[in-house]
């Protein structure tokens, strides 16, 4: 079934003929236009709308651009040198996503083969500091850990992954310690390929909450909990008010200075904007070929369950008729509504 064309903005349309051009006299000087290119798009990655990062993938794909229903306004040279710009541009793009690719698949290696937890927990820390826990890391990752989820049921059915697959058949990882972290191998034994991938996943999400807002944090936290009863008490906690004070078991009212002033650690627009934008990823990557769109599909319905569990405990906190429920139900309508290729 054939992809149809992403409807691109006009600051989506700026923003190309601004790297290009830029580019371009960067070449002039330098002689590294591919290079320049590459960098810049490497920089501005995470600011791209999904709808442009697809257009400029489907154009490096095809080696053209024909934006259907142009409003006729461009005139004809004009928009073979705008076509022009999106192949060069998103053939950069595309070398960038490659290079993470690639990038990802390496560190994830380096892991696998540190031996011991210790080392682990260390090169996932060093790896948080230099940036390298990106959703490129992360895709890779996904796709071993259901590789390996596939091996241990036993299923001979392919899942697609052979690329990024790595092979750990020999790998073992002593589990000395307690690592301090939330590691679901226990300690003083040897993990499987599947638990040590799970171990790296929880690890680098914990090393990515520490610097990420609040509102993030606590969405990759609920996600990563099984038990409904726990996330319950996790939303309790970051999302309702927080106590001034509390009655000792003598009758006394002790006032708390915990610097909240009675407001919640993450407000329900924080988490909101969380919500947004792990779907947003989620969309993206999926229409990059990151993920199969069953993948996808759980993926946001496990940030949907998390967003109904949510707006029952703003519910309990706060009631029914709340202004806090009625902004949180209003501004979480758009974030799982289906995109449209003319969304920017």
């Amino acid at each position: 079934m054939q992809s149809e064309t992403p409807r691109l903005t006009s600051e989506d349309r700026s923003f190309v003929s601004f790297l290009y051009n830029n580019n371009n006299k960067k070449a002039n000087e330098d002689d590294q236009s591919s290079s320049s290119l590459e960098n810049a798009i490497s920089d501005s990655l995470e600011t791209m709308s999904p709808s442009l990062l697809v257009a400029l993938q489907m154009a490096a794909k095809t080696g053209q651009w024909n934006e259907e229903g142009e409003d006729g306004n461009t005139g004809d040279d004009d928009a073979l040198n705008f076509a022009h710009q999106m192949v060069q541009v998103g053939t950069a793009l595309q070398n960038v996503l490659d290079n993470r690719l690639v990038s990802g698949r390496a560190l994830l290696t380096q892991l696998l083969n540190s031996g011991e937890i210790r080392k682990l927990d260390s090169l996932i820390g060093k790896a948080a500091k230099e940036g390298k826990l990106d959703m490129s890391f992360f895709s890779v990752l996904s796709m071993n850990m259901q590789d390996a989820a596939m091996e241990d049921s036993g299923s001979n059915n392919s899942n697609n992954n052979d690329d990024e697959a790595i092979d750990t058949t020999s790998s073992s990882l002593e589990m000395e310690g307690d690592g301090g972290s939330s590691s679901s191998v226990a300690p003083g034994g040897s993990a499987n390929r599947g638990q040590i991938l799970q171990h790296i996943y929880t690890r680098c999400q914990e090393e990515l909450e520490k610097n990420v807002p609040p509102g993030m944090g606590l969405l990759n936290k609920l996600l990563r909990t099984e038990i409904s009863s726990i996330r319950t008490n996790q939303l309790q906690y970051y999302l309702g008010p927080q106590a001034t004070s509390i009655t000792s078991p003598d009758g006394k009212t002790i006032e708390l200075n915990n610097g909240t002033g009675g407001k919640a650690l993450v407000s329900h627009g924080e988490f909101i904007d969380a919500l947004s934008q792990a779907v947003n990823q989620i969309r993206t990557l999926e229409k990059a070929g990151g993920t199969d769109r069953l993948s996808a599909m759980n993926l946001i319905e496990n940030i949907r369950r998390v967003a109904m569990e949510a707006r029952v405990v703003l519910v309990d906190c706060y009631g029914e008729g709340s202004e806090i429920v009625s902004e949180f139900q209003r501004d979480l309508q758009p974030v799982f509504r289906p995109t449209t290729t003319g969304s920017g």
